[in-house]
């Protein structure tokens, strides 16, 4: 029987939550400003994490400072990110935006490869350079 590694099932999951969140998006700025849904944005994420934090139990905090920090700009970026992506999807069509906005692991790769040293193979670089070419073609 074919194993799924545990981690790609979970990002496999995320890949399926990300897309239903910029389909969401483009639905809640057909109603309202984006300016609104990113408020409610911000509460739905809040809830969310209650929920999850109540659901499993699980609030255990840990205290390394360069840990905190790095978490805090996770949340930083990501809020700025949500921010921006609704004024595009707002203002341009889903699948071009959606397509270049999910472009950001390149910059997750290059960075981790120049300040964590993580070495990118041959293919991994292809495979970039082929998702940068299929957003062009989306794109036109």
């Amino acid at each position: 029987m074919l194993k799924i590694a545990d981690w790609l099932i979970y990002a496999l999951c995320c890949s399926l939550l990300y897309g239903f969140w910029g389909f969401f998006s483009k639905l809640a700025t057909q109603y309202i400003d984006y300016n609104t849904a990113f408020v409610y944005e911000a509460v739905g994420a809040i809830l969310a994490t209650l929920l999850i934090i109540v659901k499993t139990n699980n609030l255990s905090l840990q205290g390394d400072l360069r840990g905190i920090i790095f978490a805090l700009l996770v949340g930083v970026c990501g809020t700025v990110a949500s921010l921006v992506f609704f004024i595009a999807i707002d203002k341009g069509p889903v699948a071009s935006t959606v397509s270049i906005t999910s472009l950001y692991p390149i910059v997750t790769v290059l960075l981790s490869f120049i300040f964590l040293k993580e070495p990118i193979t041959l293919f991994q670089t292809l495979a970039l350079f082929f998702a940068v070419i299929a957003v062009i073609l989306s794109s036109v």
